[in-house]
């Protein structure tokens, strides 16, 4: 009977592990790896062993993770030796736009992304990277377009109060007096302030007098202007181009505790002519409107972004959107193109009451 009883001893242990190792196997590739969109590891069929599956297909907009499943991911290391370049244009606690957030949007936008490990990232830091330097895991840069008086008042206190520097890409000739503008800019006088409390914030050039559209595709930066009915020659379109960004540089270079070297595209629009009488101009970083995460390797005139600047952009779709991008890269479904590519031009485009936008 002694041996009975080891024997169904045995057996039953052998029966437990093995369920343990099945639950193991469910819990690695089941309903919660898929939901979250982690890489699901496959038993090879010819060696037994366990091995990393490839890339699967993209999911669709119905298979995505709803949003809310991102508040239960713990902090940890999503990627490393990239940067998820954060963009924005307006922040106000009143006004109401496609590209305009609030002040408690934006606070609980960084703090979320704080909370799950990601780690704030100067401009300078990103020039050290762009040539080879190294970032912290899950690195975040902050920049706004356009160079409104609320980056000064509002945006910059919530960033300095958490210790994060970033750069506003300024509109040079909303510096005068005359300039007509919807929303104020920031002044010399403020831009002194702001760099002198934080010397690691900074002002790079977006345009001088080009931020404007032309058609509904082209803006006074990458297309020749019509004047009389009279287009511009080739050379006059350059030569026009070439003095705005110079104009910009050399209003900005007094004014900024780092060198004028960074630029962000109107409207995220740009050709090869373009880039080329940047890079003329001493630029060595563009920044455009496109979707991912920023590599060393990617073409440094052609720098992707990821947009937090929509009112409906909430803390965890922001976070999701830039998990996502470590996931599947160019099929981030939480930010859909009509708010990646809200821009003041199209203020009307985006309905910030839509409420059925990938909750």
């Amino acid at each position: 009977m002694v041996w009975v009883k080891a024997l169904l001893f045995t057996v039953g242990g052998l029966i437990v592990g093995a369920a343990a190792v099945i639950l193991a196997l469910y819990l690695d590739n089941g309903p919660l790896q898929k939901l979250a969109g982690l890489p699901v590891q496959t038993q090879s069929q010819t060696t037994g062993s366990i091995q990393q599956a490839s890339t699967p297909a993209p999911l669709s907009e119905s298979e995505l993770p709803p949003v809310e499943k991102f508040n239960d991911i713990p902090k940890a290391t999503f990627y490393k030796d990239r940067v998820a370049v954060l963009m924005y244009h307006d922040i106000s606690p009143t006004e109401k736009g496609g590209d305009i957030i609030t002040p408690d949007l934006f606070a609980s936008q960084l703090d979320f992304l704080r909370s799950k490990g990601m780690n704030f990232i100067s401009l300078n830091d990103f020039r050290s990277y762009m040539k080879g330097g190294s970032v912290p895991e899950n690195a975040v840069l902050v920049t706004f377009d356009d160079g409104y008086e609320n980056f000064y008042t509002t945006a910059f206190p919530i960033m300095q109060e958490r210790n994060i520097s970033g750069v506003s890409f300024v509109i040079t000739g909303d510096f005068s007096k005359n300039a007509i503008v919807n929303t104020p800019h920031m002044t010399k006088q403020e831009i002194t302030e702001m760099i002198g409390a934080d010397p690691n914030m900074e002002v790079q050039p977006h345009t001088n007098h080009l931020h404007y559209k032309t058609s509904e595709t082209t803006d006074a930066l990458t297309a020749p202007l019509v004047k009389n009915g009279v287009e511009e020659t080739p050379q006059q379109y350059l030569a026009r181009i070439s003095q705005d960004l110079t104009t910009c540089v050399d209003s900005l270079k007094p004014l900024n505790e780092h060198p004028i070297d960074t630029f962000a595209y109107p409207y995220g629009l740009y050709t090869p002519e373009v880039e080329q009488v940047v890079k003329d101009a001493g630029i060595q970083h563009a920044f455009t409107t496109t979707l991912g995460l920023a590599k060393r390797d990617d073409n440094p005139f052609a720098i992707p972004r990821i947009n937090g600047g929509s009112p409906l952009v909430s803390p965890q779709r922001l976070f999701a959107s830039i998990y996502w991008e470590t996931k599947q890269p160019g099929h981030n479904l939480y930010i859909p193109d009509s708010v990646q590519h809200s821009g003041r031009e199209d203020i009307g485009s985006v309905d910030v009451h839509d409420t059925d936008v990938h909750k």
